[in-house]
């Protein structure tokens, strides 16, 4: 059986991965402590740590990044909300918010690279910033209502979270352009 492997070192992240992952390809994780490159673009910062992470580890890999942002901030803290979370908690996106209705954007993009082709994919998923809910998850995902939805991620069963969020439809977009390799 073929195996990529993925760089995190989130064990949530991973467990999520495992459970999208349609394909007949082994997905094994390594944490690789890679800095990355400071950008607002999320697809430069994937495609620039997919590579990075290929001269480490030598094989097929797969990395991710994920951002949170309120639209009334143009859409920040984006791509740094992790840097947020470790300042402010993990709620750090309802505290930047300051109310029940701030409109919210999630983004996750990935990366593929075997060290010849080199296959992106991204998604966001639009909804509301909002004090900490439910138990499910890790990072804001107790603060974030998607749109049309009446739950938070941290409150969704991991079958409902795996519908609507922006990490499933991600993660289904690059498995769909790895298996037409």
């Amino acid at each position: 059986m073929k195996s990529t492997t993925l760089v995190t070192g989130n064990p949530g992240k991973l467990a999520e991965w495992q459970r999208l992952w349609p394909l007949d390809i082994e997905l094994v994780s390594v944490d690789v402590d890679l800095d990355e490159i400071q950008s607002l673009d999320l697809e430069a910062i994937v495609i620039d740590k997919v590579k990075r992470a290929y001269e480490a580890i030598g094989k097929p890999v797969i990395v991710e990044d994920v951002a949170a942002g309120l639209d009334k901030l143009g859409e920040l803290p984006g791509p740094f909300i992790k840097f947020f979370e470790k300042k402010l908690g993990l709620d750090a996106l309802y505290q930047l918010a300051g109310d029940e209705i701030s409109a919210a954007t999630v983004r996750c993009a990935v990366a593929y690279y075997d060290g010849v082709r080199l296959l992106t994919a991204h998604s966001e998923v639009h909804g509301t910033a909002v004090a900490s809910r439910g138990d499910n998850g890790f990072g804001f995902d107790k603060n974030f209502v998607p749109r049309g939805a009446n739950k938070a991620y941290g409150e969704m069963t991991t079958a409902e979270k795996d519908a609507v969020s922006h990490r499933s439809m991600a993660v289904a977009l690059l498995a769909e352009k790895i298996a037409a390799l």
